[in-house]
Formats: C-alpha cells, sequence, structure tokens
C-alpha cells in the first residue's frame, strides 16, 4: 500500500514538473526574448540618432544638403548586394556570435567617429565608411534577430512576438528622432556618438548570454554559393511564399512613391501646408504602434487569420485611395491612422507566416532575401514618383498605385497557397 502511494506521489510531481515546463515553454518574455529585444532596441534607437548625427556632421563639414543626401544614400547601397551573402553566412553559423560581433563593430566604428569629431581630425570619407560598416551590419543583425526569434519564443506566441518587435522598433524610431535633434543640441554630436558607441557595446555583452539554439543544416556539404542558392529556389518552389514576396514588393515600392509624394503634395494644397505634413507622419506611425499593441495583446484564431490578413491590405488600400481624393486634413489623419494600424496588422502575419512556414536552416537566406528586395525597390519607388510626379498629378500616381495593390489583395483572396501559409 506504502509502495503504491508512493508511486502515485512520483506520477503526481512528475506530471507537475512537466506541466511547469510546458508553462515556461509557452512564456513569451522569457531571459532570450528579454535580452533579444534589449539588443533591438539598442540598435534601432543608435541607428536612428546615427543617422541624425551624422546628417548635422555633414552639414556642419559642407553646409552642402545636395551631398548630405547622396552621401546618406551611397551609405545604403551595400545592403542590396551584402544581404543575399549575410543570410547565407548567418544560417552556416552561430546566429549569436553574428548578433555579438555586429553589435561590437557598430559599436567600435560610431566611438571612432565621434573621437575623431572631438579631436577635430573626422574628414567626408571617415563618415561615409562608417555609415557603410554600419549598414553592411545591419544586414546580418536584422535577418539574424527576425530568424532567431521563432527559436526563442513559443510557436503560440510568435504574432505577439513579432508584433513586440515591431513596436520597439516604430518606438524607438519615433524616440530617436524625437530625441536625437534635442541631444545634438544639448550636449553635441561628438559626444552622443560616444554614448551610442558605448550603448552598442553594452548590447554586445549583454547579448552574449542569450541562449540560441543551433541550426541543424542539411547544406554543411554545399558550398557558400549552392546554400545561396538554394534560399532562392526554397523561395521559387513555394507558391505561397513567391505571393508574399510580391506583396511585400508592392507594398513598399507604393509606400516608397506615396511617402515620397506626400511632402510635395502637403507643400502644394494651402489647406494642408508643411506644418500639417509632421502631423499626419506622427498619426500613421501612431496606428502602427496601435495595430502592433493590439496583436501584442489579442490571441487571432488560426481559422481566421487569412481573412484578417485579406482586410488589411484591403484597408491600406482604399484609406490610401481615399487619400489621393481629398485636402481635408481631418479626413486624412482618420485615414492615415487606419492605414498605418493596417499595415502593422499585415506586416505582422506576413513576418510570423514567413518565420513558422521557412525550416530554421533557411530562414535567414529567405529574410535577407525579403531585406534585399525592400532595400532595393524603395529608392526606385522614391526615384520614380519624382519623375512621374513632375509631369502629371501626383494624386493621381498615388490612386493608381494602390488601385494595384488592391486588386492584388482581391486576387490573394483566392489563393489558396497563401491561406495556409497565414493560417499555419
Amino acid at each position: 500500500m506504502e509502495k503504491e502511494t508512493e508511486s502515485k506521489s512520483k506520477e503526481l510531481n512528475s506530471t507537475t514538473n512537466l506541466e511547469s515546463k510546458e508553462e515556461l515553454q509557452e512564456k513569451l518574455w522569457n531571459t532570450n526574448f528579454i535580452l533579444l529585444m534589449q539588443g533591438q532596441v539598442v540598435s534601432i534607437f543608435g541607428d536612428t540618432v546615427y543617422d541624425i548625427a551624422l546628417r548635422f556632421l555633414i552639414l556642419a563639414k559642407t553646409g552642402s544638403v545636395a551631398l548630405m543626401g547622396s552621401l546618406m544614400a551611397a551609405s545604403i547601397i551595400p545592403r542590396i548586394f551584402i544581404s543575399p551573402l549575410a543570410g547565407t553566412f548567418i544560417d552556416r553559423h552561430d546566429r549569436r556570435k553574428v548578433l555579438i560581433i555586429s553589435d561590437s563593430i557598430c559599436g567600435i566604428t560610431i566611438l571612432f567617429v565621434g573621437v575623431a569629431a572631438i579631436m577635430g581630425f573626422i574628414q567626408i570619407w571617415m563618415v561615409l565608411v562608417a555609415g557603410i560598416i554600419l549598414d553592411v551590419c545591419g544586414c546580418f543583425f536584422n535577418p539574424t534577430t527576425s530568424s532567431s526569434i521563432p527559436d526563442i519564443v513559443p510557436k503560440s506566441k510568435l504574432i505577439k512576438a513579432n508584433s513586440i518587435y515591431s513596436s520597439i522598433t516604430s518606438a524607438n524610431d519615433m524616440a530617436g528622432y524625437a530625441l536625437g535633434g534635442f541631444l545634438i543640441q544639448l550636449i553635441g554630436a561628438p559626444i552622443l556618438l560616444l554614448f551610442n558607441g558605448v550603448s552598442f557595446l553594452f548590447s554586445a555583452i549583454s547579448e552574449y548570454f542569450i541562449t540560441i539554439p543551433e541550426v541543424k543544416s542539411y547544406t554543411e556539404k554545399l558550398s557558400f554559393i549552392e546554400d545561396m542558392k538554394s534560399g532562392v529556389k526554397f523561395v521559387k518552389n513555394s507558391k505561397g511564399l513567391k505571393y508574399l514576396y510580391i506583396t511585400i514588393a508592392f507594398l513598399n515600392f507604393f509606400a516608397a512613391m506615396s511617402m515620397t509624394l506626400t511632402l510635395p503634395l502637403f507643400k502644394l494644397h494651402k489647406e494642408l501646408g508643411v506644418g500639417l505634413f509632421g502631423i499626419a507622419m506622427a498619426i500613421n506611425t501612431f496606428g502602427m504602434l496601435v495595430g502592433f499593441g493590439i496583436l501584442s495583446v489579442i490571441e487571432i484564431k488560426k481559422e481566421i487569420r487569412f481573412h484578417v490578413f485579406i482586410l488589411s491590405g484591403i484597408i491600406v488600400s482604399i484609406t490610401m485611395i481615399l487619400y489621393s481624393f481629398t485636402l481635408n486634413f481631418y479626413l486624412i489623419s482618420i485615414l492615415f491612422f487606419l492605414d498605418g494600424l493596417s499595415l502593422a496588422v499585415m506586416n505582422s502575419f506576413i513576418q510570423s507566416s514567413m518565420q513558422k512556414y521557412v525550416p530554421s536552416n533557411m530562414r535567414s537566406k529567405v529574410f535577407a532575401f525579403k531585406n534585399m528586395l525592400t532595400g532595393s525597390l524603395m529608392p526606385l519607388g522614391m526615384v520614380l514618383a519624382g519623375i512621374l510626379g513632375e509631369i502629371m498629378s501626383m494624386n493621381i500616381i498615388i490612386f493608381v498605385a494602390y488601385l494595384i495593390f488592391f486588386i492584388l489583395f482581391i486576387y490573394l483572396s483566392f489563393v489558396k497557397s497563401v491561406k495556409e501559409i497565414i493560417n499555419m
């Protein structure tokens, strides 16, 4: 009788331990996720502040707005060529080390620029090289973060995790641009760069304590180039994933066009003006934060995710189509808020679906390829918008762009392969 009682007690304890382990596994805010998000906070805020400080230094050194724009554009061009190589490298190496090395290089680079500015020997070529180094490090850091999230949080919490990740990114952008200019006036660009460099090194130290599961790759016997091609083939052979890439491409291309045309459109009409442009963009970003916030709290059931995804894309299209017809700022504010909220939902679903669908050993390559796509199409969209804006109505350009996007989402609603990926 005593043995039977003891046996039952052991079974009960075993069951309790199993349940506690399952609860631990289902926990979103585990140590690894917290450390990863901390690194993202430093990285995004640092990039934004550095961007402002660099603009300030270039203008102070040269006094040329055109040169400033050219140097800033030149610093992001390597992203287009480096991203595919970076994705393959990440899938073949320890992702924790990639995070640590990326942040360490950023920290050392920014510290050098800060010291050069303080000592008075800074040159324009140093600023350009530093910008290129930071952008290249971002090619490694960002896909590593995106590919690591599914391996350190439960699958059931993936949409929430990505929403939190995107909320941090959006909030940091807002805070960086809001505080960057103030901090430069308060303490000066060189001192700000020193603090920024130290923050990157602190982030690298904290990332040392992250545990990211090792990727078991079947591509170990493949050469680097063959491995890189395998990522392209994976996307090519998946009909649903190809459609998601097309969606991302159109979205970024048209968003770049509308973003480029919105400022001159506001400036052109007395009913709006440049002053209201900043408010409108802030409202759009606030809408995104609200969207990410909602998804970080509410659990969307699998069976309705695809319908919510299609609805969000349609709302994005309709809000921008209506925006092209009105000069009423109050209506534009409502439309921009709804646009931002719907963009947040759509992007979170795409990100989470890709993370679930793509195997660990392919994930960094796939996300790096996505970054290359967005990095190359956005400048192209800006250039095309500028050319078309000189020869035809800016309202018509925005209307046509989002009418095409609306038709794309109506078509996607009938594509079974996309539905299967989104509802995973």
